[in-house]
């Protein structure tokens, strides 16, 4: 269990319409480690207002659990969602990038755009001190374990959808060169846990059309 799954959230998800009565291609959110879809708060609402039918799923009890657990339930809120709609866009910020490129090769040509927020794509460096790696399990949960490796995950760009990588220069939580797959663009000064709050940014790189 991590200590951390108690933290309050950060933002609040305004109420989203219900997807039968938004036409479109849907924008599915997903938050990080410990997170919530309330991080992504002002970027829903800047959706909402260009009329952008938005889903945004909470995970894994804050993507705590062990990462397949996280990804058997994306698995099934993706596969309701393409049931009713030919394709989807997706926004992953950190662990949220990395199950994000999962479903877009698990679904090949059905994500149309996956932008990454600090996105873990290749995983996150493994502490050398075993007693480390422990305390981030417990203090994070499995699912920060399950990100951590000595030899960084395959990451390519599936076949069929574009991605985008938004990653900052003061992001301390996961290296630039986890994040570095499809078009990458360099952000300055934003550390990680802000990165799903850039409207501008994700709404650019998303490139939405109906």
């Amino acid at each position: 269990m991590s200590l951390l799954r108690w933290v309050p959230h950060r933002g609040t998800l305004p109420a989203l319409p219900p997807l039968e009565q938004v036409e479109g291609t849907p924008v599915m959110l997903l938050h990080g480690l410990m997170g919530s879809p309330g991080n992504f708060e002002g970027t829903v609402h800047g959706l909402l207002d260009l009329g952008v039918p938005v889903v945004a799923p909470l995970y894994g009890r804050r993507g705590t659990v062990r990462i397949e657990q996280s990804f058997a339930e994306l698995m099934e809120v993706t596969g309701e969602l393409l049931a009713e709609r030919e394709r989807i866009d997706i926004v992953g910020h950190s662990l949220g990038g990395h199950l994000g490129l999962r479903l877009a090769h698990e679904f090949p040509g059905r994500v149309r755009t996956l932008v990454g927020l600090g996105a873990a794509f290749r995983g996150l460096p493994l502490p050398p001190n075993p007693v480390v790696r422990h305390g981030v399990s417990i203090v994070m949960g499995r699912g920060a374990g399950d990100l951590m490796t000595s030899v960084p995950f395959e990451a390519v760009v599936p076949e069929g959808t574009r991605v985008v990588s938004l990653i900052s220069d003061t992001d301390w939580f996961v290296p630039a060169a986890s994040s570095e797959i499809g078009e990458v663009r360099r952000l300055r000064g934003t550390r990680h846990e802000h990165l799903p709050g850039l409207a501008g940014d994700i709404i650019t790189a998303l490139e939405w059309k109906p």
